[in-house]
């Protein structure tokens, strides 16, 4: 007879190990001097840990970016529930609110608009990277929230 040892409870809340984070694997369209400005989509339920998830994300981002940031200029931009988001939220005609994001961080991935998924068949003549944006507040739960930062790569010395 065998006796397998006593397995702990399993707890329905509990949420599997989290994963180190990592930020792109390169600059994008990132410029020397020029201000940056990503977005990151974390689903927590508590705004305090979807807070603190997301500036995990942008430190992440910060050291694996491929340029010098000046982490003393990073600033939380703004915060928003997917759910508020999607109110207002259209399928894009155009670049729209895409044009001002460099990067999306959501479930882990970074885009940027030169690496996102292809626009849709019928894309309105809207850019990839717009609907990059879309479906990225779009695909999110309504209790995900959306943080934009601000940060600034330091200029090349001269």
């Amino acid at each position: 007879m065998s006796h397998d040892a006593p397995q702990p409870p399993s707890s329905p809340r509990a949420r599997p190990a989290p994963q180190p984070k990592h930020g792109p694997s390169g600059p994008g369209r990132m410029a020397p001097g020029r201000r940056t400005t990503v977005m990151v989509v974390v689903e927590r339920d508590e705004p305090e840990h979807a807070l603190r998830e997301s500036m995990e994300w942008v430190q992440a981002f910060e050291r694996d970016c491929g340029l010098v940031l000046d982490t003393d200029a990073t600033e939380l931009y703004g915060v928003a529930l997917a759910a508020d988001l999607k109110d207002s939220l259209q399928p894009p005609r155009d670049g729209s609110v895409a044009d001002y994001l460099d990067f999306i961080c959501v479930d882990g991935r970074w885009l940027e608009p030169g690496d996102c998924p292809a626009a849709p068949p019928d894309s309105n003549g809207a850019p990839a990277w717009a609907w990059a944006y879309y479906e990225s507040v779009m695909g999110a739960p309504d209790h995900a929230y959306c943080t934009i930062w601000d940060l600034m790569p330091l200029p090349v010395a001269a």
